[in-house]
């Protein structure tokens, strides 16, 4: 008897431990909700004066990341949806925060906004490419970032208007890649010169495309190749062609680094 009423005692006393809740991007949809059009620019001049929300947000990413909490990214895409989510909207305040501008080039001479620009992030003060080519690209190895990570110019893919989630990030990553290899803006193949026009980002970062390609999964490919990752994600008419046309001629686009702002009356 009295070694049942130890236990009871025992378990009403023993303080009870619950998992903490994945980290919470809603304020950051409720932005891009807010801000964000459908072609994916941004309204800066309204965001800038409307900021509490941005900040609320920029300041949680600067007490909680991956790296500084770990359990609250329960899972792998629950981190990388966080680096995503980070990076866009440290964008979003740099940009705000020097706003009026016509280009983020326009920020700091010398592509600073991105490498010499610093924010405050789970403690740590890191900047934009750091974000990007310290953590996102190297711990990740996933090419399909590129669809999403915005850099506020013209020519980035367009900034989505949700914050990306753990739960349905494969979902995710998967329709804006498939987006971005079918809009001529980005990838438009012209048969009749024998052409391939390209992004410029698919040059700046080829090696993602060929290092980590799950060559397994395609029939017939002995080396992977940035046309064979593409190849995954256009009209099969298109991926034969190029499969047909091996050497074609790839040209890449020339960079808009405008901002990516909304035009006003």
């Amino acid at each position: 008897m009295r070694y049942l009423l130890s236990l009871i005692l025992l378990f009403f006393s023993s303080p009870v431990v619950y998992p903490a809740a994945p980290f919470s991007h809603h304020a950051l949809d409720q932005i891009l909700e807010a801000y964000v059009d459908s072609l994916g620019r941004v309204d800066y001049l309204a965001l800038k004066k409307s900021r509490q929300l941005l900040d609320a947000y920029t300041d949680s990413l600067g007490l909680y990341s991956p790296h500084s909490h770990p359990a609250l990214f329960p899972s792998r895409n629950h981190s990388l949806a966080y680096w995503i989510n980070a990076y866009n909207a440290l964008v979003l305040k740099g940009v705000v925060d020097a706003y009026p501008i016509e280009s983020v080039k326009d920020i700091k001479i010398l592509n600073g906004f991105f490498r010499r620009t610093s924010f405050i992030v789970g403690g740590r003060a890191l900047t934009l490419d750091a974000i990007e080519n310290q953590i996102i690209r190297p711990q990740f190895k996933d090419a399909r970032i590129h669809a999403v990570v915005n850099c506020a110019a013209a020519s980035c893919p367009a900034l989505e208007k949700r914050a990306f989630t753990g739960e349905d990030l494969h979902e995710r990553l998967q329709a804006a890649f498939f987006r971005f290899a079918n809009d001529p803006q980005y990838v438009f193949l012209d048969r009749q010169n024998e052409k391939l026009h390209l992004s410029k980002i698919l040059d700046w970062y080829g090696n993602d495309f060929t290092h980590w390609f799950p060559t397994e999964h395609i029939s017939g490919v002995s080396k992977p190749t940035l046309i064979a990752y593409l190849s995954l994600y256009l009209p099969t008419e298109d991926s034969t062609y190029l499969r047909q046309h091996p050497d074609i001629d790839i040209s890449f686009n020339d960079f808009d680094w405008a901002l990516n702002q909304q035009s006003r009356p």
